[in-house]
């Protein structure tokens, strides 16, 4: 179909159009999976990839000015993950919060819903009060829990670029050390060895530093692990597993 067929088209026709074309495109599953896809992944071909694209970027073009914001928002909230990333693509300066929200849940595997939700827990602050001194010990350890989602919650937020997303970040990992040193004061390291096994990332990292005093095999093996997964917890796993076997010593994750 050319350019003046497309022209002819309703809008509510072209919004139904780029979603078939961007599923033929496949450009969320391959830009989920990346250079590495898993052994039997649903991919197009690579000619099929190719022709659903440009089909999808010359709906894009038509579309133009028609869309609106709330019209782009449908396909940016696709249950689709190839429509939510050809709409990131196409349509950035329409709607940017959800377009960076598309384009971090498709890495994350989840909605772009769920990437905003995700984005503001990683921004919310917790209360100034009780003080962690001012805890009880199970205040204690779920305020360990909240700060350790927080963090891992940073990753839907841009804190590589964007100096208040960093501030945010590095407020958690300031505030998870010190959680970790009022835990290791009390004598309540113990209390965080059944977080080596669980499924919280930075809650796994955080405990894994905590013990290699007192379960050093266990925490070993978690840091070990966890320096094969994500790149950001990774060379912080690495640096420490590193310090702990050249002297028998970690360091505050940085």
């Amino acid at each position: 179909m050319g350019p003046d067929e497309y022209a002819r088209l309703s809008t509510e026709r072209l919004l139904q159009l780029f979603a078939e074309t961007a599923k033929e495109s496949g450009l969320g599953r391959v830009f989920r999976f990346g250079g590495a896809p898993p052994p039997g992944a649903d991919l197009p071909t690579r000619a099929a990839a190719t022709r659903g694209f440009a089909e999808t970027a010359s709906v894009a073009a038509a579309l133009g000015d028609r869309a609106t914001a709330p019209e782009i928002a449908r396909l940016l909230d696709s249950d689709d993950p190839d429509v939510r990333v050809c709409a990131a693509a196409f349509f950035g300066d329409l709607a940017p919060d959800l377009c960076d929200a598309a384009w971090r849940g498709a890495m994350a595997d989840c909605s772009t819903r769920e990437a905003l939700a995700l984005g503001a827990r990683a921004r919310a602050r917790p209360p100034a009060r009780p003080s962690l001194g001012e805890m009880d010990d199970d205040a204690l350890m779920a305020r360990f829990v909240d700060a350790a989602e927080r963090l891992t919650a940073c990753r839907f937020i841009d804190w590589r670029d964007d100096e208040r997303d960093r501030d945010v970040r590095d407020a958690i990992i300031v505030e998870q050390t010190a959680i970790g040193r009022e835990i290791k004061r009390r004598g309540m390291l113990p209390r965080l060895l059944p977080f080596l096994d669980g499924a919280e990332p930075s809650a796994r990292l955080f405990a894994a530093l905590g013990c290699l005093r007192i379960a050093a095999a266990q925490a070993v093996a978690t840091l070990e692990a966890i320096g094969g997964g994500d790149p950001d917890d990774r060379a912080v796993a690495l640096d420490n597993l590193a310090r702990w076997r050249a002297g028998g010593r970690s360091v505050e994750r940085r």
